[in-house]
């Protein structure tokens, strides 16, 4: 099993050019495929839902946009841009969680969001996507402390439809169950993943390796200066800023990690992580 997760910065590469193709090049090959800067109607574009377009490059992909910013557009269409996980198993369930933010004096500051969706592979897992504040260490702890209390009450909060004591849901049930009379899961296995805007060393990375989880890229042998995410851009240094973070569950099954330092359609690169 193969999952990738990919800021794509909308589409548009560092020659400025907005290719949504390029993306789904790069990341083809991948069972579940997280995305970062998804837009939906935001701006005038050749593809101005940017997920629906993406969908239709996966042919047989389940997939959930979660909008972390939703502005009024036009009478009808909703602008938004959030994360968005496609999986070639279903998506059994899914929930969009608003992580905290505020205000910062003197810059541009929005929304951030994490996406829950669990897959249901032949081991259903949780799968976490999101990204976190670029602007400040402080908020990026609070969303952090937020994204690992949900992680961690999931699984006793249960699946959004649960039945304890029930054996099988029964035929008057159908309208809230899954095909086949099955019921939703929230099962303990879990991986977190996105543009966290923080490199190891951090307070932030810290506390989630803290929290029970260990960084893919680093269990493989990262290399400081080769794995970079962010490559500099003349105003930035060379940073690794995209991370996977896999639970004890994962540890065992996992062969590789690694960076693409070949894919061109965003400012990041993105991170690869292959299971047995």
């Amino acid at each position: 099993m193969k999952i990738v997760t990919y800021n794509i910065q909308w589409g548009k590469g560092r020659d400025g050019r907005i290719d949504l193709d390029r993306i789904a090049t790069s990341v083809r090959g991948a069972d579940v495929i997280c995305l970062q800067e998804v837009e939906r109607n935001w701006r005038e574009q050749n593809h101005e839902d940017q997920a629906s377009y993406l969908a239709s490059l996966f042919s047989g992909f389940d997939w959930v946009h979660g909008p972390a910013v939703d502005l009024a557009g036009s009478p009808g269409r909703r602008r938004q841009i959030g994360n968005m996980t496609l999986s070639r198993w279903p998506i059994m369930s899914s929930r969009n969680v608003p992580l905290p933010s505020w205000p910062v004096q003197g810059h541009m500051n929005d929304h951030q969001a994490l996406l829950e969706t669990v897959i249901d592979a032949e081991k259903p897992f949780r799968l976490y996507n999101t990204h976190l504040n670029y602007i400040s260490a402080e908020q990026r702890l609070e969303q952090v402390s937020r994204v690992l209390k949900v992680i961690d009450e999931a699984p006793r909060h249960g699946a959004p439809v649960s039945a304890p004591g029930l054996s099988a849901p029964g035929p008057d049930d159908e309208w809230i169950v899954l095909p086949g009379f099955r019921l939703p899961v929230m099962p303990e296995p879990a991986l977190l993943l996105g543009d966290f805007n923080m490199e190891p060393g951090s307070q932030e990375f810290g506390n989630i390796c803290a929290a029970g989880f260990a960084d893919a890229l680093g269990q493989d042998g990262a290399r400081p200066n080769a794995d970079i995410t962010f490559p500099a851009n003349g105003r930035e240094k060379n940073q690794r800023l995209d991370h996977i973070f896999i639970t004890q569950h994962f540890e065992p099954e996992m062969k590789s990690c690694w960076v693409d330092h070949m894919a061109d359609g965003s400012d990041h690169q993105p991170v690869w992580i292959e299971l047995t």
